[in-house]
């Protein structure tokens, strides 16, 4: 659920055990490395403070697609599952930063030594590579009781923090949270305290069908009314708005329906973590799919007014299939709710979702506007 499935991957990077592109993993000595930019200006970490964020997360690109992204909007790029040095040097010559997934176990946690190796590691990786700082993006349960576990995690964070902005004051540590703090897929984190320890919550305002306690069926993956619901809770918890990032998809999930009648499509019983019926039923696709199914199927988009999403339908080998989706005009929806709230910014995962390099006028059209959807901050 979410982008858990990365985080063997990340691991790997964060552990130095994975290459891609060009790399420069840490090195065991802190010596300074002779700047591999092609302007040495390039290699200094930025300072800027006061710019609104778009927070971008950067999957495997392939043919440097970072190099298509809207550099006048990203504030914070975040490399997941690889680490590219041609990349950084690009996210500082336009003034935003270029950080990393910091993937940690939960036995770390409550172990206060090993909180503090894990620290210095990534410390290690920041240095070596110009990085502007670290994305947490724990999602494993902690329930309510294990409250050693949960300061644990905190902990981590704040001590990360400390440790990077002694090094450098500007450097940014962001965490992941679930979209609502109602201990969503039994996440029951100190989200008060990851707040104050860190600059930012980055909440994922999507897979929001992860646990269907309703009718099994499929529905939104980002719904208007949950999303603004879940930031709400976050405000009423003491969370500060400049201290909430709404993220969004750039992913929507297609189910196959087991019956469909009135554009209502029950969907087969997959449980996760506790629950019976998942958005695990269904597959993630990402938005440059969709466009196709639109192309090449006459049914057409329709919408569902109660949670301002898209959704449609249609038939393959006999099966039908519905494919719920955001697109520029929701999600614009849904950055204005974040404008309205004065939120620190917006984000969404993920960048590869759309095809930067195809000449099909549909694709080249859904990138400009994606892009073109996120708020023009002054």
């Amino acid at each position: 659920m979410d982008h858990v499935g990365f985080m063997i991957i990340v691991a790997m990077v964060t552990a130095g055990l994975l290459v891609a592109g060009t790399i420069y993993s840490y090195q065991k000595d802190d010596q300074v490395q002779p700047c591999p930019c092609s302007e040495a200006r390039f290699c200094e970490r930025i300072k800027d403070t006061t710019r609104k964020e778009v927070f971008v997360f950067s999957l495997f690109p392939k043919q440097n697609d970072w190099l298509f992204y809207d550099w006048d909007k990203v504030t914070t790029v975040v490399m997941v599952g690889y680490m590219d040095i041609n990349l950084v040097c690009h996210a500082h010559k336009y003034g935003a930063r270029a950080v990393y997934i910091g993937s940690v176990s939960t036995d770390v946690l409550p172990d206060s030594s090993a909180r503090a190796a894990w620290t210095q590691k990534q410390l290690q990786i920041v240095k070596d590579n110009y990085l502007d700082g670290v994305n947490f993006d724990y999602e494993d349960a902690i329930l309510r009781n294990q409250t050693d576990i949960r300061q644990g995690y905190t902990s981590l964070v704040a001590e990360t923090k400390k440790a990077f902005t002694d090094y450098f004051p500007y450097l940014q540590v962001s965490v992941d949270v679930a979209w609502s703090p109602a201990c969503i897929d039994s996440r029951c984190y100190d989200f008060t305290g990851l707040a104050k320890a860190s600059d930012f919550l980055f909440v994922m305002a999507y897979d929001e069908q992860s646990q269907i306690r309703g009718k099994c069926v499929a529905a939104a993956n980002s719904g208007y009314t949950r999303t603004l619901s879940g930031l709400n809770e976050f405000l009423e918890i003491g969370v500060a708005p400049d201290q909430l990032v709404l993220g969004v998809p750039w992913y929507g999930y297609r189910y196959p329906c087991l019956t469909f009648n009135k554009n209502e499509c029950t969907i087969r019983h997959v449980p996760f973590r506790g629950v019976n019926c998942s958005d695990a039923a269904g597959t993630q696709i990402n938005y440059s799919v969709t466009i196709q199914l639109l192309k090449n199927y006459t049914s057409g988009q329709h919408y569902d007014p109660t949670t301002m999403t898209p959704f449609l339908n249609y038939k393959a080998n006999g099966t039908t299939y519905q494919v719920w989706y955001d697109d520029p005009k929701s999600l614009t929806l849904k950055y204005q709710m974040a404008l309205d709230m004065h939120l620190r910014g917006v984000g969404m995962w993920n960048a590869e979702c759309v095809n930067y390099t195809s000449k099909l006028p549909e694709d080249i059209e859904s990138v400009k506007a994606m892009w073109d959807a996120f708020p023009d901050y002054d």
